[in-house]
Order: structure tokens, then C-alpha cells, then sequence
């Protein structure tokens, strides 16, 4: 078991005894060291870990160090790379140093050479860590990778982001619903090696069950009615690339199965199909319920649930992140005004106050969609107060209690002793209630859902157990 306290030396070389040689020096300075003797190899290790510094062999069986030099530049500019030359390459060896390897180390090996420079390396990829993260404490960033805040908790996100995007460990990210937890995957997609490669998102929770398994994997022609051609699913369509499992709690138990299979053997069939596909896909899952109550719950499978929280992100509710919410609404603003022809370019300070102490229990979703109204409804420079709908407007300052709009009727006065026949079994109010909401919605089972926060494929469970009507 590796200590990630440690700095991390990856070494390349074809010949054995140098491989084992680098290996016990290095581990003797206090480092660990990850090895591989091919080209391949350093293409499969480069993305499975962050290093300190890359020790490379000119000379593979199945590579060129220069033409590798070049691309390790691109997708780690940061990681020092010392290439291991034979005396006849020497020269190819400073002309790769003007192309940005760290130093190069000559056969045969000197030990103490070898200890100085990977100490240097080691050194010098701390320092440019530390000028980074000094350079983002003065000035830090308001945006990152589409999403938008400079508070304390997102520019953690934003480390974070950065620090799992190059590895290949899947990533499960929590948060409520309309927090950006797709704009996160697509971050982690962004900065990845991976991200030159398909990015592919699909809502779990959108697709009925029976037609899940088909959108995953793929089928056959003639595999079920309606199969009338062969159909490439997500997986393959996401192949060397980073497919997004949106609502992954809201998967079928047998899928689940099938899900985990996939992950642990990187293959899978298509539905109807007999032959194995094998695919390179990183995974990257979301869910806005709690996963461990799911799994306490008999709804999400325990072993699929560790397989995927290998990195948990969560993504902060926009209550939790109020000084954001001026540049989240101006930049939504700005687009909005952009696609409406409007002139808008901000708010005025009673606007932002008001939108400041809301709760946002739809987050920057429903920021968004408020904004997209009064653009559309308004014009004029400035968001005015008037402007905002009055649940904003007139509000409650307490975090836990509903818009003015969505509060019922104040009960009537009790007098006497309380009437023990107004207790209804939860069932019957939970039915209740959705009829009421789809009546209201006018059959919409998306919006309800939306506003009784949860998600569009629980509801119409719900409603086929009730036998409600649409």
C-alpha cells in the first residue's frame, strides 16, 4: 500500500536490472516508485495518479522519449520529466531539454547523480505547486471550467477538481437538485487526460427502466420489438472518454448488477448480443439523495456504491455559498440578455439584497429560471426589486421556511381539545398531495417533481402505486 504523503517517482525503462535499480534508490531516498517497461505502460500509468516527477527512457521498444516528451508537456506541464539516455543519444537529449524535459541522466548510472537530480525534480514540482496555490490565495478565480463563484468552498471544489481530474479513479458527486453537479463532470471530463475524448451524459432517472439497460449498453437488430437496426449504447459511445451517470440511485437493482460488471471487467454486451465489447470509459456518478441511506435503504447496491465513491465531490447548495450568488446572477443575466436582445448588465442593490437572503431551494437552477423570466418579461439596464416575483420579494428570513407563495392558508384557531381524527396516514397525504401538485401543473410530471423535490422517475412510480391521474 502506497503512502500519498510521499512524493511519487513513475519510471520507465525496457532493461530489468536498471528498472530494479531505480527502484531501490529511489525507494531508499523516502519515495515510492511506480515502474513500467513500455511506452503503453507510461500511457496506462500517467492517468492512474498524480506524480512528483517521471524518470523516461529514450529508448522503448514500442516508443520514441522525444515524441513522448512532447505529449506528457501538453497534458502535465507541471510534472518534471528526466530522461535516461545512452551515450550515443546524449545529444537528442539537450535538444529534448529545450523542449522542456527537467534534465537527463546518462548510462551508466551514477547513483549520486541520480539522487541529485531526482531530489531537484521532486523540489522543484513542490515549488511550482506552492507558487500556484499561493497565486490562487492573492487573486483567486471567480470562475472555473464553466461554473461561477470565488467563495472559500468553491475554490476548494475547484482544487479538488483539479487534483482527481487526472487520475482514473471513478468520482461520485452529491448535492441537491440544480446545484451543477453535471457542470462538475464535465470539469473533471475537462481537465482529465481524457478530455480531447467523448464526454457523455445520461439521466437515469429520465429513461423507464425497460429502455435503461438498451441506452447503456446498446442491442441488436430484432433484440426487442421496435430493435429494427443494431444501436451503439453510452458505454461504447464513450470509449477512451468519460461517461456521466446522472441519478445513479435511481437505477434498477439488476442493472446495478449489470453496472458493476461493466466496471469491474470493462466489458459488456449489448442487449441481444453474444459478444464481449471491451471499452476504456472513467465513470463519473451523481445523485441528489444521500448514497449510503439509499444503500441502508434496499435501493442502491452496497458493492456498486464503494465501487463508485472512490472520490466523493460535493457539490455546496447556493445558501451555503451566498457571496456567490451576485456573479452567478449577473453572468446568467448577461447570457440571457445576449440570446433576447435586451440591454440588461446588472441589478440594482435592493434587487441583490433581496435575491441574496432567498434560500434557493431549487439553487442555481431555479436562479436561472427566475432570471430567464425577467429578462424576458422586462427591459431597461438595472433589475429592479419589482421585477423579482414576490416569493423573493416578501420572504421569511428564516432559511427553513417556504416561499410566501408556496405557504398554505394559516390554520383557524383551535379551541377546545384537539380532534384525533385529523391524523391521516402518511400514504394518504403523500397521495393527496401529488394529485394536487399534477392537478396544479396541469399533468407536468417533470415541474412536479421539481418542486416536491424528487426525482421525475420515483414520482411516476408513485403515481402507478396510487393510480393517480395525469
Amino acid at each position: 500500500m502506497q503512502d500519498s504523503s510521499k512524493p511519487t517517482i513513475l519510471v520507465i525503462d525496457d532493461e530489468t536490472s536498471l528498472l530494479r535499480l531505480f527502484e531501490y534508490s529511489i525507494n531508499g531516498l523516502g519515495y515510492d516508485v511506480v515502474s513500467g517497461a513500455t511506452a503503453a505502460d507510461l500511457r496506462r500509468l500517467i492517468v492512474e495518479r498524480r506524480y512528483d516527477a517521471l524518470l523516461l527512457d529514450m529508448m522503448l521498444p514500442d516508443g520514441n522519449g522525444i515524441e513522448l516528451l512532447e505529449g506528457i508537456r501538453t497534458s502535465h506541464p507541471d510534472l518534471p520529466v528526466i530522461l535516461i539516455t545512452a551515450f550515443g543519444t546524449i545529444a537528442h537529449a539537450v535538444e529534448a531539454m529545450k523542449k522542456g524535459a527537467f534534465d537527463f541522466l546518462p548510462k551508466p548510472v551514477d547513483l549520486d547523480r541520480l539522487t541529485m537530480i531526482i531530489r531537484n525534480a521532486v523540489e522543484h514540482h513542490n515549488l511550482r505547486r506552492e507558487v500556484r496555490v499561493l497565486k490562487r490565495c492573492i487573486n483567486p478565480p471567480s470562475s472555473f471550467q464553466g461554473m461561477v463563484g470565488g467563495s472559500e468552498i468553491m475554490l476548494t471544489l475547484y482544487t479538488l477538481i483539479e487534483s482527481v481530474a487526472p487520475t482514473s479513479a471513478t468520482v461520485m458527486i452529491t448535492g441537491e437538485s440544480g446545484v451543477g453537479k453535471e457542470l462538475v463532470a464535465s470539469a473533471v471530463h475537462k481537465v482529465s487526460q481524457r478530455h480531447e475524448k467523448p464526454f457523455v451524459a445520461l439521466n437515469c432517472a429520465a429513461i423507464p427502466g425497460e429502455l435503461l439497460e438498451s441506452e447503456l449498453f446498446g442491442h441488436e437488430k430484432g433484440s426487442f420489438t421496435g430493435a429494427i437496426d443494431r444501436r451503439e449504447g453510452c458505454f461504447k459511445r464513450a470509449d477512451q472518454g468519460t461517461l456521466f451517470l446522472d441519478e445513479v440511485c435511481e437505477m434498477d437493482l439488476g442493472l446495478q448488477a449489470k453496472l458493476l460488471r461493466v466496471l469491474q471487467e470493462q466489458s459488456f454486451y449489448r442487449v441481444g448480443g453474444s459478444d464481449p465489447i471491451r471499452v476504456d470509459v472513467r465513470i463519473i456518478a451523481a445523485t441528489n439523495q444521500e448514497p449510503h441511506e439509499a444503500v441502508a435503504a434496499g435501493h442502491f447496491r452496497e458493492d456498486l456504491y464503494y465501487r463508485l465513491n472512490v472520490v466523493p465531490v460535493r457539490v455546496p447548495p447556493l445558501r451555503e455559498r451566498v457571496e456567490d450568488i451576485g456573479n452567478i446572477a449577473t453572468s446568467c443575466l448577461l447570457e440571457f440578455s445576449r440570446e433576447n436582445q435586451r440591454n440588461f448588465a446588472g441589478f440594482d442593490l435592493q434587487s441583490l439584497a433581496a435575491m441574496e437572503q432567498f434560500h434557493w431551494p431549487g439553487n442555481v437552477r431555479e436562479l436561472r429560471n427566475v432570471l430567464e423570466k425577467i429578462v424576458v418579461m422586462n427591459n431597461g439596464d438595472r433589475v429592479q426589486l419589482d421585477m423579482l416575483p414576490e416569493y423573493i420579494r416578501v420572504q421569511d428570513q428564516s432559511p427553513s421556511s417556504p416561499p410566501a407563495s408556496e405557504k398554505g392558508p394559516l390554520p383557524a384557531p383551535a379551541f377546545g381539545p384537539p380532534d384525533r381524527n385529523l391524523i391521516r396516514p402518511i400514504w394518504q397525504i403523500e397521495r393527496d398531495q401529488i394529485q394536487q401538485g399534477l392537478d396544479l401543473c396541469g399533468g407536468n410530471v417533470q415541474e412536479v417533481a421539481r418542486r416536491l423535490e424528487i426525482s421525475p422517475a420515483t414520482l411516476y412510480r408513485k403515481i402507478e402505486k396510487y393510480g393517480l391521474v395525469k
